[in-house]
């Protein structure tokens, strides 16, 4: 079509080129073609005759490759500002502005949901003003990637621009972010109130809008939000295998594509890996989606992914690493990831370390400052727990074997446990083999000669429920740690060679060859009855 417009095209016939350079940018971008997609933005954004208004799509193309493509958020947070302000839309830029404002907006839009009666959102008109559509379309864009950029005041912005976006719903109505918008209100009313019931109630909502809207651009986003954060407390991982993969193919059909790759890792790799499938098919399904990603230019999400890819690797025995993260999916070495990605490095490692009994190691693993908000209990994304889980044991082994740091790292231990308790408390289902395990190494750690009969009952448990879940890896970590319970505490080798046998059973049906081999080699003279225990 654009070869067929006359020499003088964007004087002849400016709307029809207009409509072509857009739909080529759109599709372009889309199909990862990068510099096809640049040319043809170009062409758009250089027309002086033309308003921003009807460039709209030109931009979003070039501001969704700036921070998805390119990871540059911060070029496509300033550019996003620049055109929000060309449409009349003035926002904070510095620190403490957007904080007092971000806070009082949440906390204002909060209550407006609390008030609003269930059939009046029900009842909301549909919104048709051009310019209301552009700049709720802006600014939604510029909410996730703010979100994203894993910075204090981005992520204070992204608060603001999402509290917006819910006023704007409920006073002038509907618009295809509406429901999405108000996935993110939830997750803030979780993460920053911590209030869990009125965030499953502004899910639930969300989940409702989105079934009145007629545009399903937004739903692999909704999608993503509500059950990455705020359902995995009330419902299982299993269950929301279904909506990821509704999610992906809404995203796919609508071109989302950054929503629907998220959705893709989520129920390909990340489920899969947490409610103990075989590492084989999930290495498989690893190299499927980073294959993917790789080629719709969705940068962040193959990085995260590699991560994963990495570490089943490793357990595997098909690096020649343990806790580095070094072969044939990345090269930590050279990681060059966002700060987002490189937290999510951490919190893979933190899994190695602990399952290759580099204690010491997993317990000073901390989270960059900044980031936490990804990786609490309350509004972080649901890989947390496990995450807090692994620290957690990690911290446990290492007071059981540094007298010194004992207290120190019992203390830490302790409150990432009673916040899995917390969490277990309110109704999370997905976490009671963690604080059964964790529950049986704070006994172990102070355990007494009178005292020990309670911890041995607490691994029993903790395998018991490990097992009986499905948890193939966390069966095995309880046999494992109950073993060094047994030798270190009881001296008891015969029971305790029979759960270091027990662990690699439950490693070996999970496939994680590398870490069977690691055991066999860390008790070879347990298991061939040569020990001096």
């Amino acid at each position: 079509g654009i070869d067929m417009l006359p020499e003088n095209k964007w004087a002849s016939c400016p709307d029809l080129t207009l409509k072509l350079f857009s739909l080529g940018a759109e599709a372009e971008g889309f199909l990862g073609h990068q510099s096809k997609m640049e040319r043809y933005c170009n062409e758009v954004l250089s027309q002086k005759s033309i308003s921003t208004l009807r460039k709209k799509d030109a931009y979003m193309s070039s501001i969704h490759s700036m921070a998805h493509a390119e990871l540059r958020y911060e070029d496509a947070i300033d550019v996003s500002l620049d055109v929000l302000k060309s449409l009349g839309i003035r926002l904070p830029r510095g620190d403490i502005p957007c904080l007092a404002q971000a806070m009082v907006s949440l906390r204002r839009t909060v209550r407006m949901i609390k008030k609003t009666p269930v059939e009046v959102i029900d009842s909301l008109p549909v919104m048709t003003d051009p310019l209301k559509l552009a700049t709720t379309e802006f600014i939604g864009n510029l909410g996730a990637i703010a979100f994203l950029s894993g910075k204090r005041k981005f992520a204070l912005l992204a608060m603001l621009l999402d509290t917006r976006q819910v006023q704007t719903t409920l006073s002038h109505g509907l618009y295809h972010s509406s429901a999405s918008s108000l996935a993110v209100l939830a997750m803030l009313t979780l993460s920053v109130l911590g209030d869990v019931d009125t965030a499953l109630c502004i899910g639930e909502y969300a989940l409702k809008m989105q079934e009145k809207i007629e545009s399903e651009v937004e739903k692999a986003r909704t999608t993503f939000i509500l059950y990455n954060i705020i359902f995995p407390h009330v419902k299982t991982l299993q269950s929301s295998l279904k909506p990821y993969l509704e999610g992906y193919q809404s995203g796919m059909r609508t071109g989302n594509k950054t929503y629907a790759m998220w959705c893709l890792s989520t129920h390909s790799v990340l489920i899969p890996y947490m409610t103990g499938k075989p590492l084989k098919s999930i290495e498989e399904q690893c190299q499927v989606c980073v294959s993917q990603m790789t080629e719709l230019k969705e940068e962040e999400q193959s990085t995260c992914t590699r991560i994963v890819w990495q570490l089943c690797l490793n357990l595997m025995g098909l690096s020649d690493n343990t806790v580095e993260f070094v072969g044939k999916a990345m090269n930590e070495n050279n990681f060059a990831g966002s700060h987002f990605s490189r937290t999510f490095l951490l919190v893979a490692k933190s899994i190695a370390y602990n399952l290759f009994v580099e204690y010491e190691l997993g317990a000073n693993q901390g989270i960059e400052k900044g980031l936490e908000r990804f990786f609490k209990v309350k509004g972080g994304i649901f890989v947390t727990m496990m995450f807090m889980y692994h620290q957690a044991l990690s911290l446990y082994a290492a007071a059981r074997n540094n007298k010194k740091k004992k207290g120190e790292y019992r203390t830490q231990a302790n409150h990432i446990r009673k916040k899995l308790i917390s969490s277990l408390k309110s109704g999370n289902p997905n976490i009671i083999h963690y604080v059964s395990l964790l529950n049986a190494e704070n006994a172990a750690v102070e355990s007494k000669k009178n005292q020990q009969e309670h911890a041995i009952k607490l691994y029993k448990s903790a395998i018991i429920t490990s097992a009986r879940g499905g948890y193939a890896m966390d069966a095995g970590l309880a046999h494992e740690r109950f073993a060094d319970f047994l030798l270190n505490k009881i001296g008891d080798t015969q029971e305790a060679k029979y759960h270091i046998e027990e662990a690699i059973c439950c490693y070996n049906g999970w496939g994680a060859m590398g870490k069977v081999n690691h055991l066999r080699d860390h008790y070879q003279e347990i298991l061939t009855g040569l020990s001096a225990y």
